[in-house]
């Protein structure tokens, strides 16, 4: 008698910035109970973890998010007002490549479909070949936020303006069960903050000068014009936690969460995964970057929450 074949099963990691970070608890979540995705769908930040789980290189990913301060996310963002967003995105996506690898896509250990969108036409793009880096930057392009890249004719943004949780995409990679990552499940209980609460973050240019003399007072003096600078811009692009008027990075981040959730909901219904695991992040804000550990603990609490399903799933097929 024969043994039965194993199913083959696809993974959806879906949009959510900083969320993001959850997906590579679920994964791991997912190798405690012996389950090893065989293939991967990514869309934004779920591109970002995929591309390094399909590449064998989900614990580098892990270490370099995990050592983040918010100090750390701040130095990260190449501000370029001329771009087409707010970051340039270069410094970020240098770090990421340290870390998930220099490849062709067609090269990973695992297959891989990374999902951006056309800009103009609104076409939903997917990267199943070529240099990874640039598929993964493209889908991670959030409108307003990170510059679009430029490919051939095309100008492209985050997948998650036409597929936030590629589902379809993991299916059309010919598996039996589909897992399915959604960020978005849970409503957000307070509001969006920038990442850096710049006012209390670092000693005064006194405390400088009593330790380091002359060359450290100079030193936190450019640090506290830095301070001053950043503490502007956090007032124009925060959502204040007293309810204020809400800056420009809450507006265009806030409004792209809300697009996104109802689309989502609507491919869901039309094309359901047959996991669909739901992180508790809700509360980690836009670009909070710095709570990795928090999110990648949301994660692998979910797959346990859902181990029961995934299970049965399984034993199904």
């Amino acid at each position: 008698m024969q043994s039965k074949k194993r199913a083959t099963i696809g993974l959806a990691l879906g949009s959510g910035a900083a969320k993001g970070w959850a997906h590579i608890g679920v994964l791991n979540g997912l190798k405690k109970m012996g389950i090893e995705p065989d293939k991967v769908a990514g869309c934004s930040i779920g591109s970002l973890v995929g591309a390094a789980y399909a590449n064998d290189h989900l614990e580098q990913l892990q270490s370099w998010v995990e050592g983040f301060s918010s100090w750390d996310v701040l130095g990260m963002m190449d501000l370029s007002w001329r771009k087409g967003g707010l970051m340039g995105g270069e410094k970020v996506f240098d770090q990421m490549q340290a870390s998930i690898g220099a490849v062709k896509i067609e090269d990973l250990k695992r297959p891989f479909t990374a999902v951006a969108t056309d800009l103009y036409t609104g076409q939903e793009i997917w990267f199943q070949q070529g240099d990874l880096r640039q598929a993964v930057r493209a889908s991670c392009s959030m409108p307003g936020i990170l510059s679009p890249v430029r490919l051939n004719q095309r100008w492209l943004v985050d997948g998650a303006v036409v597929n936030p949780v590629p589902v379809s995409v993991a299916r059309a990679m010919d598996v039996d069960i589909v897992i399915a990552v959604d960020l978005s499940a849970y409503k957000r209980t307070r509001m969006q903050v920038l990442p850096v609460q710049m006012m209390s973050s670092t000693p005064c240019a006194q405390d400088a000068v009593d330790n380091a003399g002359h060359k450290g007072a100079r030193f936190m003096d450019l640090l506290a014009k830095g301070k001053e600078y950043v503490s502007g811009l956090t007032d124009k692009l925060s959502l204040s936690q007293s309810f204020g008027d809400p800056g420009m990075l809450a507006v265009m981040s806030q409004s792209m969460e809300i697009l996104e959730m109802r689309h989502k909901r609507a491919r869901l219904m039309g094309d359901p995964p047959d996991i669909c695991l739901a992180p508790k992040v809700a509360d980690i804000g836009t670009m909070e970057f710095h709570r990795a550990s928090e999110a990648i603990a949301a994660g692998e609490q979910a797959v346990i929450e859902a181990a029961h399903l995934i299970e049965a799933a399984l034993s199904g097929h």
